[in-house]
């Protein structure tokens, strides 16, 4: 069984962890423990930021539980993201033109139900992800 840890101490070392983080900018990250569940709030550019805090803190040392809440800010006009996306993909050898279609609402960019291996899904998340603008990524892509 893990020893209990002060949530003072499990904050001062999540936000230590933040700190040394390149990944994660300088104060974009808010700390919360409560009887060894770690909160996470803020605003971040990017999803591999979000991603990047996330994994700072669910390995630390007295954390039970971690509720993860950063949003990512809005950059760009977001009624190009879908067709950014497109583009995106055609360009990947992965991926025929006629097989893939994007839709973007606001900064919510997805994919529509079709069938693709786990690959293709996780290319076209990354590559939905890696658009500016988008703060969410709804893939319905299904596998086969």
């Amino acid at each position: 069984m893990q020893q209990k840890k002060p949530d003072e101490e499990i904050a001062a070392a999540a936000l230590d962890r933040l700190a040394w983080d390149v990944s994660v900018p300088p104060d974009a990250v808010k700390v919360k423990v409560e009887k060894g569940r770690i909160t996470l709030t803020g605003q971040v550019d990017w999803q591999y930021q979000r991603q990047a805090a996330e994994q700072d803190v669910r390995g630390l040392y007295g954390v039970v539980g971690a509720s993860i809440q950063i949003s990512i800010k809005p950059k760009v006009n977001t009624s190009n993201i879908s067709d950014d996306i497109m583009h995106a993909l055609h360009r990947s050898w992965f991926f025929d033109p006629k097989t893939i279609n994007v839709s973007a609402d606001g900064g919510t960019s997805g994919f529509p139900e079709r069938s693709a291996s786990w690959h293709e899904r996780q290319v076209a998340a990354a590559t939905a992800w890696g658009a500016p603008g988008v703060t969410d990524v709804v893939n319905k892509i299904v596998i086969i």
